[in-house]
């Protein structure tokens, strides 16, 4: 599989994740290496999985969204999970055969990206900054330059993927009336209450 992520495509996934950034190109190219490397195509369903390596409290998750686009592995189809390592990192799993690539990005490169004067000013929470044409253009500089300056690509024949099981059964809240699956309810005595209204219950309950 060539390299084949056009400028038609980077429209398309900025129109999906809402804006124009400069985390987002990173996902989309660690993908479609990802994909190239496992030589599959994007999921239509549930034919791959990818595993992000990203925490809650990382810049540019927008990297995520360029993964979800390109790969086809999203949060509502539950193939996407997250390994919170705090790395620009994925692993792509294709299900039927087990067999899966790690595609990271090379220290190298993170480096010099953060350095990157878009990058830099917003790191830097400099108000008011706006990147000159050239800048963004410089985007598609990241989706075309060689896989080598970039990435370090490892290959997995085989790597078992345990999925989330998908909870059926649910329960009416005691306290608030909403519905709420069965694995987080907490059931004590004639009622169930779901997390948000569990620790009132408790404390309501204590006696001094």
């Amino acid at each position: 599989m060539g390299l084949v992520i056009t400028p038609e495509d980077l429209q398309a996934a900025q129109a999906f994740h809402g804006n124009v950034c400069l985390g987002l190109p990173l996902g989309l190219r660690a993908g479609w290496e990802a994909l190239a490397a496992l030589e599959v195509p994007r999921s239509a369903d549930k034919e791959l999985t990818a595993i992000v390596e990203v925490a809650p409290e990382q810049f540019s998750h927008c990297f995520v969204d360029g993964i979800q686009w390109i790969t086809g592995c999203t949060v509502g189809k539950n193939n996407l999970q997250f390994a919170r390592l705090g790395k620009f990192a994925l692993t792509v799993v294709d299900v039927e055969s087990q067999q899966a690539v790690r595609v990271s990005f090379r220290a190298e490169f993170l480096e010099e990206f953060l350095q990157w004067p878009p990058v830099a000013a917003k790191s830097q929470h400099q108000k008011g900054y706006h990147p000159a044409p050239g800048e963004v253009a410089g985007i598609q500089s990241i989706l075309d330059r060689p896989v080598e300056e970039m990435f370090r690509v490892q290959r997995f024949a085989t790597y078992p993927v345990i999925g989330s099981p998908m909870d059926w059964t649910h329960v009416r809240c005691t306290d608030c009336g909403e519905l709420v699956i069965g694995s987080y309810a907490h059931q004590s005595g004639d009622g169930a209450w779901c997390p948000a209204c569990w620790d009132h219950h408790v404390h309501s309950s204590a006696q001094i």
